[in-house]
């Protein structure tokens, strides 16, 4: 599974998501996309899911009728990666 990680999660959280292709929004040059545009560029890039703490309205705006499972982490104190650790 092709999975692409958002600017909002650690880089260092593609390392602990093995037997994935794994990439990073800041690695791929999208650092500066917004929801609605990073997740149709992701699925034009053959992306299988992305995995993101967005939250809210636009994300689920942005995903609706797109060809992509969108993982959202909820519930850590933070984005950083002892945070969202435990929930990988």
């Amino acid at each position: 599974m092709r999975v692409l990680i958002d600017n909002c999660l650690p880089v260092d959280l593609r390392h602990h998501l093995r037997g994935h292709d794994v990439e990073t929004a800041a690695y791929r040059g999208w650092g500066g996309l917004e929801n609605g545009e990073l997740v149709v560029t992701a699925v034009e890039a053959g992306f299988d899911a992305l995995i993101t703490v967005d939250q809210g309205t636009d994300m689920a705006r942005a995903t609706r009728g797109q060809a992509i499972a969108v993982i959202q982490i909820s519930g850590a104190r933070s984005n950083r990666l002892e945070d969202v650790l435990p929930y990988v």
